[in-house]
């Protein structure tokens, strides 16, 4: 189990800044730095919804189909954080769980993308190396966060 956690590390560092960036994309800009920062935490969060039931072999969690449901569960869950309208918001979780949850496993090893209509494992693997991307994307949240920050 240990070495799996550790084999996962680049891929849970790619989900979690993807997760990140998304949400700081749609919502974080109108808020203080450190509401920022809880916001960016909780679209890594987001992304890891999806990933911890999939360690349990729960593969619906990497359905397209699932998206909208388990999307507007964490936007109920999530609407005391961010003063946002719940469809917006609803919107934004979409789009973060398919960004970056699910768009990042197909592009890498594989999704589920049509579960419980068929068990295949749809991928299209551009994603050779996690690292690059892991740096690049460090690099852009970095520069959104020092560049594009709201004084309290």
């Amino acid at each position: 189990m240990l070495q799996t956690i550790i084999d996962h590390i680049p891929s849970s560092l790619l989900h979690a800044l993807a997760g990140a960036l998304i949400i700081d994309l749609f919502f974080g800009s109108r808020y203080p730095f450190k509401k920022r920062l809880s916001l960016l935490f909780s679209g890594v969060l987001l992304v890891f919804t999806l990933d911890i039931p999939k360690l349990f072999g729960f593969i619906f969690t990497h359905s397209l189909l699932f998206v909208p449901i388990i999307g507007a569960g964490l936007a109920l869950l999530m609407k005391k954080l961010v003063s946002e309208p719940l469809i917006k918001l609803w919107s934004g979780i979409m789009c973060v769980l398919f960004f970056g949850g699910i768009l990042v496993d197909f592009l890498g090893n594989g999704a589920h993308l049509f579960y419980p209509i068929t068990d295949r494992n749809f991928s299209y693997s551009l994603v050779r190396s996690e690292f690059e991307l892991v740096v690049v994307l460090g690099v852009i949240l970095a520069l959104r966060l020092l560049l594009f920050h709201k004084k309290n």
